[in-house]
């Protein structure tokens, strides 16, 4: 038996239709998809299994890289050579990565954060539709360190958010002309030092139960998505499975162990 991790990241793909330009994708969003697809990326092969339900869709990648190649085949027990008879177009297969989204928890487990951009691109030239992953974070600290920009601000408020800030609330009133909505929305561009304070206190306000489903959105000094989501109660999910004579692990069984993991 070994040990896999999966990193929980979220999915978006760009919209069709008029209002958010991203949007979560759903079951018809894979519909296009074979059972199995290639792919090329930077020199590596990769053959992508794909079995979709009615709630996930799950993406298995075989891949490998021709090069490097030795002229040569090694016996570790002798130590006796022979010539490589693989060819510089061909490669082994040898290397896995598993992609599994949740269509009821928008989420995506994948075991191999270095494919991810692999990931984005299979898509993209498959379906012909951009999609963008967004790393997920939980505590706060960790996602102001990270944090450069940020972008987007959602809530629901409890038992009235402003009720006992006067100035907030009157501040609302003055600028939409109507009382405190129950889902609150802020779309603006703000530095990580200008916004860091309301960020910390929007996380306080949702550990003392008055707000909840607090998403933040942003990016960070790479240019990449990140998601601050204190629904998402795990950032990572660790399963044990058995690997074959080939040092290859049995995708049916990654995959149940997994799906028990989400939904336990």
């Amino acid at each position: 038996m070994a040990e896999i991790t999966f990193s929980i990241m979220q999915l978006i793909e760009e919209s069709t239709s008029s209002g958010d330009r991203f949007v979560f994708p759903s079951k018809n969003s894979f519909a296009l998809f074979d059972d199995t697809v290639k792919f090329n990326d930077n020199q590596t092969h990769f053959e992508i299994n794909i079995e979709k339900t009615e709630d996930y869709a799950f993406f298995v990648f075989n891949f490998g890289n021709p090069s490097p190649r030795d002229e040569n085949l090694t016996d570790i027990k002798t130590g006796e050579k022979r010539e490589n008879n693989r060819t510089i177009t061909e490669a082994e297969l040898n290397n896995q990565a598993f992609f599994i989204y949740h269509f009821q928890k928008n989420l995506l487990y994948l075991s191999n954060s270095h494919k991810k951009t692999a990931f984005e691109k299979m898509l993209k030239e498959k379906l012909n539709t951009d999609f963008k992953l967004k790393t997920l974070f939980k505590d706060v600290n960790e996602f102001l360190n990270t944090l450069k920009e940020c972008s987007r601000i959602s809530f629901s408020h409890i038992n009235d958010l402003f009720s006992s800030d006067s100035d907030k609330k009157q501040a609302l009133a003055d600028l939409t002309g109507t009382d405190t909505p129950n889902e609150f929305t802020i779309t603006a561009k703000y530095n990580k030092h200008k916004i860091e304070n309301f960020i910390r206190n929007l996380s306080q306000e949702k550990s003392n139960n008055k707000i909840s489903s607090l998403v933040i959105n942003g990016i960070d000094e790479s240019g990449f998505g990140i998601v601050y989501n204190t629904e998402s109660f795990q950032q990572k999910i660790k399963i044990t499975a058995t690997k074959d004579d080939n040092g290859k692990f049995n995708a049916d069984e990654v995959c149940s162990k997994l799906l028990n993991e989400i939904s336990g």
